[in-house]
């Protein structure tokens, strides 16, 4: 009879097979997987990476097969390289819309280089590298044909501050050293960086340090003294206005026209500078209203300020409604409201600023204003100073904080050679320049030499970095555009108010002064401007008139007044603005409006006195005798 064998030694041995072949299998995946951490320039890669198998292509010595994520650290940051469920993953962006969460396959690892390759050809890169002596990561993209672009998170790591500056930009405190992100493309929300095919350069990189610098170190030579200042700034003018005399002819830019003409207006050679302006640009699209008040077109000039009236005033309602401080990034933005006689606006905008938060404890709290709307908060002070001067000024606490701040962002170059208040991690020379002469008209007011040496040390540093010339004026930061921020001078294009009691009538004007004063149904506007030479004026704000004078005589409406070598004037009555040609026969003329005609006196004819028949007839009978 055939014995069966015992089954439990068959079922161990089989265990003992398959627990053998698991070990095997796991050594052998374990075997192939290796950890790195390298130090590559300034940050630091770690990760995953497999061996290659003989299935594999021949690497380099600095290649290395991904296994998993890829983590990249420097000044305080964590960029991940990651796929994970939370949805913080890299992710490539399709040209049709489409995302796709993706590892790389490879890895190159050089001196101040890693390099990612994507199954579909896309290559993603890190360099590290210094900029004026500051250490600095730049991230770009290789994009295939059907990827636009990719996402990559990031994450501060635990020893990092955040401080908010607005504009979903912050900067990185790592022990002593600040970091940004500078103007590369954000989104705050989810800590995701965009990089796109085309787009604008990513980078994170240390602010220069300040090196235990006093505020008093960042008053440059040139900014000690207001007499100092005035030189330089006069250098710099005299420099730019021969370079513009010699470009003019060949360009088509508005900023260029206005810097000249406004520079040969107190040089005495205001009409050859209009007479220089080329016929390209006056017939062309680049001219707007702003340049109207040198060179004329008023018809369109004044089409071109109402659109740019109804988007700005458009604009600042929606931000003030939507209580967002972004309204003081507009310049000068409580004296344009009050300009235009809009109370509403001034008023709620006032109560915006009365509900800012002035503490610096919070710093990631939106409510702290932010470093871009500085400008205007000093802007505010200065203008609300004059405009009621005996009430107190809710800007008073605010300029407080915010010189405490500008004194911790205050840098030098590397040569120490300028001074930048570094927002948004660069040198942004428009924002210093408007900063900068913020500060220094409230300095001034205030009587602050400190800060006003400060003021001056920007406007210096910021117009010191306009390129060397303007043969490219298309190039965003010229000193055409600066000179335009600057406007050194009381002859440039701007608003005016006519006059605070005559109900919102401001005018579009380069004229030296403008004043009004109306008694009855009559206004008079007196204007200023050398004997000979001739201006322009859009004047908004009046209503339907009966007749104009000029010159003290009565002038009719031509529509085409601006052909002739004379003053004339046509009128909007949709509008309610008023376009002026004025040729000055004496240093002020008086634009005189007659709203309605005085009524004329009834003339009442003498009484006659007619005689009595009996007088009459006495007569005849007296006559007969």
């Amino acid at each position: 009879m055939y014995m069966q064998k015992p089954l439990f030694p068959k079922i161990l041995i089989l265990l003992l097979v398959y627990f053998v072949i698991f070990t095997v299998l796991v050594s052998i995946q374990f075997a192939r997987k290796e950890t790195i951490t390298r130090k590559v320039g300034n940050f630091v890669v770690s990760g995953q990476y497999r061996l290659p198998t003989e299935s594999d292509p021949p690497l380099s010595s600095n290649e290395y097969l991904v296994e998993g994520d890829v983590h990249i650290s420097f000044g305080g940051m964590d960029f991940n390289i990651v796929k994970v469920s939370d949805g913080l993953s890299l992710c490539l962006l399709g040209k049709e819309g489409s995302r796709e969460e993706v590892l790389p396959e490879r890895m190159i690892i050089l001196d101040n280089l890693i390099r990612f390759t994507f199954a579909n050809g896309v290559e993603l890169a890190f360099t590290a590298q210094n900029t004026g002596g500051s250490p600095e990561m730049r991230i770009n993209a290789v994009f295939s044909e059907d990827v636009s672009g990719i996402e990559l998170p990031f994450k501060p790591q635990r020893n990092s501050g955040i401080r908010y500056t607005g504009n979903g930009q912050f900067i990185v405190s790592v022990g002593k050293t600040s970091y940004t992100f500078g103007n590369s493309p954000i989104d705050d929300e989810r800590r995701v960086l965009l990089i796109e095919a085309g787009g604008r350069q990513v980078s994170y990189k240390a602010i220069p340090e300040s090196q235990g610098l006093t505020i008093q170190d960042f008053i440059l030579p040139q900014a000690e003294t207001a007499e100092a200042y005035n030189e330089a700034i006069k250098w710099w003018r005299d420099q730019n206005y021969s370079l513009w005399n010699r470009i003019v002819s060949t360009q088509n830019n508005e900023n260029l026209a206005i810097a000249l003409i406004g520079e040969a207006f107190v040089r005495g050679n205001y009409a050859s500078a209009v007479a220089a302006i080329p016929q390209a640009f006056l017939n062309g699209s680049a001219i707007t209203y702003e340049s109207s008040a040198y060179l004329g077109n008023l018809d369109q000039a004044n089409r071109s300020l109402s659109a740019s009236e109804r988007e700005k005033l458009s604009r600042l309602t929606r931000q003030i409604n939507e209580k967002s401080l972004d309204f003081l990034l507009e310049p000068k933005v409580f004296e344009y409201f009050a300009i235009r006689g809009n109370t509403n606006l001034f008023n709620s905008a006032l109560e915006l600023v009365r509900n800012i938060n002035p503490s610096i404890k919070s710093s990631t709290d939106p409510s702290i204003p932010a470093l871009d709307i500085f400008p205007g908060i000093f802007e505010g002070y200065s203008f609300y100073r004059t405009f009621r001067p005996n009430t107190e000024n809710p800007f008073e606490n605010l300029v407080d904080h915010c010189c405490e701040m500008i004194s911790d962002l205050l840098r030098k170059t590397s040569d120490g050679g300028w001074v930048f208040v570094y927002n948004e991690g660069g040198d942004n020379p428009e924002f210093n320049l408007r900063l900068g002469k913020a500060i220094l008209v409230y300095a001034e007011a205030a009587h602050n030499n400190l800060w006003a040496g400060i003021g001056r040390s920007l406007i210096l540093s910021a117009i010191s970095t306009a390129e060397e010339n303007d043969e490219n004026p298309s190039t965003e930061l010229t000193n055409a555009k600066l000179y335009r921020i600057l406007c050194p001078l009381d002859t440039y294009p701007r608003a005016l108010e006519i006059s605070a009691s005559s109900g919102g009538i401001w005018a579009w004007t380069a004229a030296q002064a403008v004043s009004g004063s109306q008694q009855g149904d009559i206004l008079d506007i007196n204007v200023t401007f050398p004997v000979g030479e001739t201006h322009y004026m859009i004047i908004r704000g009046i209503r339907s008139f009966s007749r104009i004078q000029l010159y003290g005589i009565d002038y009719r409406s031509d529509t085409q007044f601006e052909r002739y070598d004379s003053s004339g004037w046509t009128y909007s009555t949709q509008e309610q603005t008023l376009l002026v040609k004025m040729k000055h026969r004496s240093s002020e003329e008086t634009i005189r409006i007659i709203y309605r005609e005085a009524p004329r006196p009834v003339v009442v004819p003498p009484p006659v006195v007619e005689e009595s028949p009996v007088a009459e007839t006495s007569a005849v009978q007296g006559e007969t005798d």
